[in-house]
């Protein structure tokens, strides 16, 4: 497995060491997998889509790929690159187009679709946050533990049911401005404040939605969660000290908070 990767938006930063890593560690992982006679993964993005060759709306796996960014380049390299390798060698590659992938971990912050993430730490610390991409700009995502779920499923599956090595993975679609009214729920009193930066051309460039049907036909997978169970999954994976001010109620069922009068 090839996990390392320089995400788009610090790809665009530095992209000398996107090529580096996302590249030249790919050239590495397919050249073991074959010397070693090994099963190879390496996963891909929906960062791979771009242009205006292909439908924005449930794309599918197979369209015109132009990439806007280093990373959407190094991406269409590796699935080729690992499609090339699986063929001619004989080896078992595999990768999926991932969505963006959403935790409930505060980390560096360096991804198009990171603000999914980001926007609960700022809740919770500031009772704001300044969302990079505009109210309207929908892209897919998936909370990390269903996307862990989804890659065991597929490199568990049998290779015999597989009719390629790449495959999509949808997830759900949502909005800022959906997802901000779903921690308001959760975080009374939060603010969003839209401020587009670069991240919104690279959002602009990416899919919508996503077309995963190859991925149910070849390997069972299916998906299905909504935006507010979603934005719950997330508030209760982070860690307790981030909410110390919160009292946190359950009431029929139903989480309700008010802030902590030991505040």
């Amino acid at each position: 497995m090839h996990l390392a990767g320089i995400l788009s938006a610090s790809g665009e930063k530095n992209p000398d060491l996107a090529i580096d890593v996302n590249v030249v560690g790919a050239i590495n992982a397919v050249r073991i997998a074959r010397d070693f006679n090994t099963r190879c993964f390496i996963p891909s993005s929906i960062a791979v889509f771009g242009g205006d060759k292909f439908p924005k709306e449930m794309t599918p796996v197979d369209v015109v790929l132009k990439p806007t960014t280093i990373y959407g380049v190094s991406k269409v390299f590796d699935e080729m690159l690992g499609d090339y390798f699986g063929k001619k060698y004989n080896i078992d590659f595999r990768s999926i187009r991932y969505p963006g992938i959403i935790s409930s971990e505060k980390y560096a912050f360096n991804g198009t679709t990171d603000y999914s993430t980001e926007i609960f730490f700022h809740a919770l610390e500031k009772g704001e946050y300044r969302c990079p991409l505009g109210p309207k700009s929908a892209l897919p995502m998936m909370y990390i533990d269903d996307c862990i779920e989804g890659t065991v499923s597929f490199l568990s599956a049998d290779p015999n049911r597989l009719t390629r090595s790449t495959y999509n993975l949808a997830g759900i679609s949502f909005t800022p401005e959906q997802l901000a009214a779903e921690v308001e729920k959760l975080i009374p009193g939060f603010k969003m404040i839209y401020a587009p930066d670069f991240r919104q051309a690279i959002a602009n460039s990416w899919p919508k939605s996503i077309d995963d049907s190859e991925s149910n036909k070849d390997w069972d997978w299916s998906y299905d969660i909504s935006v507010k169970d979603l934005a719950k999954k997330i508030f209760d994976g982070i860690d307790p000290m981030y909410k110390t001010h919160l009292n946190v109620v359950n009431v029929d069922k139903k989480v309700k908070l008010k802030p902590s009068l030991a505040h």
